[in-house]
């Protein structure tokens, strides 16, 4: 790590002998954007680039960034770290854009985000959630920021939730229980909540898992019910996420909460799949069509797009935002000016002459901090998630209670 902070200090050096580029003297200002558009992940890319395609939309209709208008200027990962590099590469010396923004995946938003930072581009994920992309080991990637919560923030943000649920419910949530894929996304469900139980005062007393498509989850659910915890902390993909609740009923086991770390969870198909059993099942959210501050753009996102907005694209139409407040503030396209401005930025509900906030939370600023006893680099540390619940066969948002006027269904009915 001592090598690459030396390589990059002695690049950056010889980089900023280069003259930036003023507004004046290009056509338009070049937001690159790296996600999957092909393979598997090429609906989830297709969702962020409705998001970002809205706020450019916005902001060009408005004279653009001091005159100049925006352009976006794909790029295409295919869910692959190496292809992610070679695209990252080529926006930046073929294509000239000015900012990048991606990844989606983690693994390949680490790799982009070096070489935004060996070439000066400044970089914002909007989504790319794992802890490590801002830990020691990248404190020296200063042109990469992230504006979604990390994953731990996400299992805190589920703890916090159960902590003041009981002013609605009255009732104390002191047991809570694991339920989650074997996998790699249950492994850090386990391990963030390792992390932060004692802090909230919270006693574990089961972590049960199961292998990835599971065709029988009797034994599973019958050691929760023996477990009898106040709440279930759940991480799973689509078909286990409905067996699991489809066995709670048929095992006639109904928790008082149930709460996902989204996956399986929130996708549309869980409550197709589900109908009235999915009712009081919650799960954290980035974005939900019925949040306080967001409903006015998201009617005017779905009249568009015929789509609710959701945390993807609701996050990276808000780094779009970011990037025009940053490039106003550089008064230039120069990286390192834009790079400090971003590290300067401090957004509170509003942006400057433009729209609100519409994730969970009401300010954005990019810090160093500390998280749980770990270094963390240029995240921005108001980032939070909100918890909806099913209710009726919808998403209903029910937390942070600042952000809703949905009361939380308590307990969770299953029907």
């Amino acid at each position: 790590m001592k090598k690459l902070i030396a390589f990059l200090g002695v690049l950056a050096m010889l980089l900023t002998m280069v003259s930036g580029i003023s507004f004046a003297e290009g056509d338009t200002i070049k937001i690159g954007t790296i996600y999957a558009m092909s393979g598997g992940n090429a609906a989830i890319g297709e969702n962020i680039l409705r998001g970002i395609n809205f706020a450019v939309d916005e902001i060009n209709a408005k004279g653009g960034v001091n005159g100049k208008m925006l352009e976006i200027v794909q790029g295409d990962h295919a869910g692959d770290p190496q292809t992610g590099k070679s695209e990252a590469e080529r926006l930046i010396n073929q294509e000239h854009v000015d900012v990048i923004m991606g990844c989606h995946m983690s693994v390949v938003t680490d790799v982009v985000a070096q070489v935004c930072t060996i070439n000066q581009v400044p970089m914002i994920t909007a989504i790319s959630t794992l802890d490590m992309l801002s830990n020691a080991d990248h404190e020296a990637y200063e042109y990469f920021f992230r504006l979604c919560p990390l994953n731990s923030v996400y299992v805190r943000d589920m703890l916090q939730y159960l902590k003041d649920a009981s002013e609605q419910t009255g009732e104390e949530i002191k047991k809570i229980a694991i339920f989650t894929d074997r996998a790699a996304i249950g492994q850090e469900l386990i391990r963030c909540v390792e992390l932060f139980k004692d802090e909230f005062g919270f006693d574990l007393v089961a972590t049960v898992d199961y292998s990835s498509n599971a065709t029988d989850l009797s034994a599973q659910v019958l050691a929760l019910k023996q477990a009898d915890p106040d709440a279930i902390l759940c991480d799973s993909y689509i078909g286990d996420a409905t067996l699991f609740v489809q066995t709670l009923t048929a095992q006639n086991y109904i928790p008082k909460m149930i709460v996902a770390k989204a996956n399986g969870f929130t996708d549309p198909a869980f409550i197709t799949n589900l109908g009235a059993a999915a009712n009081g099942v919650a799960s954290v959210v980035e974005f939900n069509p019925d949040l306080i501050n967001g409903k006015e753009i998201n009617e005017e996102f779905k009249a568009k797009y015929g789509v609710n907005m959701n945390g993807h694209s609701a996050e990276s139409y808000t780094v779009v935002w970011l990037f025009k407040t940053a490039l106003e503030a550089a008064g230039t396209t120069d990286g390192t000016a834009v790079r400090d401005a971003i590290a300067a930025l401090e957004i509170d509900g509003e942006f400057p002459g433009g729209r609100k906030i519409i994730l969970p939370y009401d300010k954005i600023k990019f810090e160093n901090y500390d998280l749980a006893g770990e270094p963390h680099y240029r995240d921005n540390t108001s980032a939070s998630v909100a918890i909806a619940q099913v209710q009726d066969g919808e998403w209903k948002t029910v937390w942070p209670f600042s952000f809703t006027d949905t009361q939380i269904l308590y307990p969770a009915p299953l029907k």
